[in-house]
């Protein structure tokens, strides 16, 4: 199954899960198994980041991404689906099993040669999301 084109393009081609995941999924999972807690451990994408000429990473399909995946958990939690927790994939670029190297998926942009870390648009977005602990 291929993504819509109404989501952000990610550089992954595996990512074909839709937003509306993070709310039907701990949803159905509520009801029908009863569990009265969960934790979203993992989510996240690729991108194919680029340090701009001022120095800054415009993520702008990861910040996209993110307030669409975190509209639909927002959506579960505020019906009372028990999610007690999300965790973001992930907070720097690293070496990733299948890609190695070649995509991006942290919300903070690591030059490999150096170890210089910068800041992506995305970890701001996301950094003010939790001092709001909401969209």
């Amino acid at each position: 199954m291929k993504a819509p084109s109404s989501y952000p393009h990610m550089a992954s081609p595996w990512l074909s899960i839709g937003p509306e995941a993070l709310y039907w999924v701990p949803k159905l999972a509520a009801e029908t198994l009863g569990i009265k807690e969960m934790y979203i451990t993992e989510n996240g994408c690729s991108s194919d980041d680029v340090v701009a000429e001022d120095g800054e990473v415009y993520d702008t399909d990861r910040v996209m991404y993110l307030t669409a995946y975190l509209t639909q958990l927002q959506r579960a939690v505020s019906e009372e689906v028990p999610v007690k927790g999300y965790f973001l994939w992930s907070l720097l670029d690293n070496y990733e099993w299948a890609d190695g190297y070649s995509k991006r998926f942290g919300i903070t942009y690591v030059d490999f040669k150096t170890q210089k870390r910068t800041p992506k648009l995305s970890s701001k977005f996301y950094g003010n999301l939790i001092a709001r602990n909401g969209l």
